[in-house]
């Protein structure tokens, strides 16, 4: 789409700063995961900005939606973002209980920051893999360094398996 309508990426991103700024969090994620697949320069700053405006995932105390973070931190992975380590970082600790039993969003700014590659996201990952998290989120941050075995996990124990 974008070779064949080179402005659509400078409008993509225009809709997309002004349903942030509306709040139209539904139409949001819709237009940033058809955004994400032409990478223009600017969207990460635009997806950041849209977990800033939100709270997390579902309705806030008026029954307003808000951002699915789980979703907006999937596509800041897919860009591969190195500004969004630090945001979704402080997501991820703020989660760490939250989150729990099944820690989704956790375990999506883990594939997340893995994605990302960059030093500072391995850092958080070996925070994760080594500290004192919960034994799903550990089992995937050791996973996507690889170092689960050097670490002595037991996938079935890690994740509450036999």
């Amino acid at each position: 789409m974008a070779a064949e309508v080179p402005e659509s990426a400078t409008r993509v991103l225009g809709w997309l700063r002004v349903m942030t700024g509306a709040g139209d969090w539904r139409r949001f994620e819709r237009f940033a995961g058809v955004a994400v697949h032409q990478h223009p320069d600017g969207l990460a700053e635009i997806l950041l900005s849209a977990l800033r405006s939100s709270a997390p995932s579902g309705q806030d105390t008026e029954g307003a939606p808000r951002v699915n973070t789980e979703d907006v931190v999937d596509v800041l992975g897919e860009l591969r973002a190195p500004e969004a380590v630090a945001p979704i970082s402080r997501i991820l600790r703020e989660k760490r209980e939250s989150d729990a039993p099944f820690f989704a969003v956790c375990t999506k700014i883990i594939h997340s920051l893995a994605e990302i590659g960059t030093p500072d996201a391995r850092d958080v990952l070996r925070e994760v893999a080594t500290g004192s998290w919960p034994k799903p989120v550990k089992w995937h941050a050791a996973e996507e360094l690889g170092i689960e075995e050097e670490l002595g996990f037991d996938e079935g124990e890690m994740l509450g398996g036999a």
